[in-house]
């Protein structure tokens, strides 16, 4: 700069959700020696400033982790009062509560800058997230599309996310970062029986003796429960049962730590009956890692078993089953009963 040089003064006020907006950081050009901080009442004045093209920065971070800030293009030739200084209201993302062993369901507030373009949501696997070090996974072009579902997520890993509010320059504001660890996936597969074919037969499990079926008149969780009934005589022993899936053993970790669970409910019974529900290390073994007997009818509802084990080392696949034994009086009425939410998972 040449000596004599004339120099002007840059002021103004920040606003930020109609207030005046204090410990804000301004700067030209990001450049130290034109730099300062927003007072009580939001007003700064940088002086020094030589004539020439600007960029005014204002920033503000705020103790959640979330930030807003605003840029824009001055021209200095004199002193310059640039008045109130909008800053736009900073989103902040809320805890997550729906997670999944593959989703996590993030919602935000809604900001409210008028020259809106876009949220870009990012992920990361560490705390560490920025627009660099993250992964962009969504971008809403609607300024009230304030929730997405993230799903393909690897089970029992902690996910980090971040949201950021973007205009046709650049951007305007940034989230705070919420995290989740998504859950242990459920190792029997439909166990919920919301999945069937044409003759309300259970998909992933192996039926005999025509006795269950899906049905959306009684269920625990979801829209549809496991009906099982008859009204002959039936006794399912040995390896026989009238419904059975296999678990690869691949996917249990010996060593560690599982919780099998289901729910029944017995709404009949004439004669006498028992239902035993059993997890076994092969169908020959029968029992060997936990049964249990469902007899007679249910007073409260539907009940609920769960039992955890310490996965042995297995060499094939592991065997969830459901052996009957009825005796039902003949032209008496049959029995009933009903089973839903069977699950296997590892614990922490």
């Amino acid at each position: 700069m040449a000596n004599g040089e004339t120099k002007f003064s840059v002021s103004g006020k920040a606003v930020y959700n109609n207030n005046p907006l204090a410990e804000a950081q301004v700067s030209l050009n990001k450049a130290l020696n034109y730099s300062t901080t927003t007072d009580a009442e939001g007003n700064f004045k940088i002086t020094d400033v030589p004539a020439g093209n600007y960029n005014l920065s204002i920033s503000k971070s705020f103790s959640d982790g979330n930030f807003t800030e605003t840029n824009q293009n001055i021209s200095v030739t004199d002193n310059l009062n640039l008045s109130e200084l909008k800053l736009p209201k900073a989103v902040f993302l809320f805890s997550i509560s729906e997670i999944t062993a593959s989703s996590v369901f993030i919602s935000w507030s809604q900001t409210d800058t008028n020259d809106f373009r876009e949220y870009k949501i990012y992920r990361h696997t560490s705390p560490g997230l920025d627009e660099t070090t993250g992964t962009l996974i969504y971008v809403a072009t609607s300024i009230s599309d304030t929730f997405f579902t993230d799903n393909n997520l690897f089970e029992s890993t902690y996910y980090y996310y971040r949201v950021y509010v973007m205009n046709d320059y650049g951007r305007l504001s940034g989230s705070n970062i919420v995290s989740a660890k998504t859950l242990f996936k459920n190792l029997i597969k439909n166990g919920d029986f919301e999945l069937f074919n044409s003759s309300n037969e259970p998909t992933d499990w192996l039926l005999e003796n025509d006795v269950w079926f899906v049905s959306n008149q009684n269920y625990q969780n979801g829209s549809y429960g496991l009906r099982g009934e008859r009204n002959t005589y039936l006794v399912e022993l040995g390896p026989g049962a009238s419904l059975r899936q296999f678990i690869p053993y691949t996917s249990l970790v010996a060593g560690k730590q599982y919780t099998f669970s289901f729910h029944y409910y017995v709404e009949n019974l004439n004669g006498t009956y028992r239902l035993t529900v059993a997890l076994a290390t092969s169908i020959q073994s029968h029992s060997d890692i936990y049964f249990y007997f469902i007899e007679g009818p249910s007073s409260t509802g539907w009940e609920s078993k769960s039992f955890t084990f310490t996965a042995p080392t297995l060499n094939q696949d592991l065997v969830v089953s459901c052996y009957v034994a009825a005796n039902i009086p003949y032209n008496n009425g049959p029995w009933l009963m009903w089973l839903d939410s069977f699950e296997l998972k590892q614990i922490e």
